[in-house]
């Protein structure tokens, strides 16, 4: 009797021990692909030899998407949609006759690489840049 007793105490102790431990909490920043990329970085750009900085912010419109501040160095933020490690920023104009497009890929948590067009309505140039933390 005392056997069975003790086998029962046991099985609800191991069933609670299992469901507590089923409802750990989970870590958001784990879980969302947008949260590598935010923050300020500093960007070499090349050809043009330019040196400034970009913030990553979320975008509080579109959850997946980022907010690019000042992104080829034009003063204004440019879209971006996050699909897995990579930023996809299709076609927009960001000043004037200024459009970009392109993409950029999460290299480690202090480098991202982005190879993209600017077209400033006459001329179209292909540029890498480098973010750095």
């Amino acid at each position: 009797m005392k056997t069975l007793r003790l086998f029962k105490a046991v099985t609800v102790f191991i069933t609670v021990v299992l469901l507590f431990n089923s409802c750990a909490p989970t870590d958001d920043n784990e879980l969302n692909p947008i949260t590598k990329f935010v923050g300020t970085w500093s960007v070499n750009d090349q050809p043009a030899r330019l040196n400034y900085e970009v913030t990553i912010d979320y975008n509080p419109l579109n959850s997946a998407e980022v907010l690019l501040k000042n992104f080829a160095d034009l003063g204004n933020s440019a879209v971006g949609l996050v699909v897995g490690n990579t930023i996809v920023i299709d076609n927009q104009v960001l000043s004037g006759d200024n459009s970009v497009s392109g993409s950029g890929s999460y290299i480690n948590e202090n480098k991202l690489s982005f190879n993209y067009q600017l077209d400033n309505g006459i001329d179209k140039e292909s540029r890498v840049a480098i973010f750095s933390k």
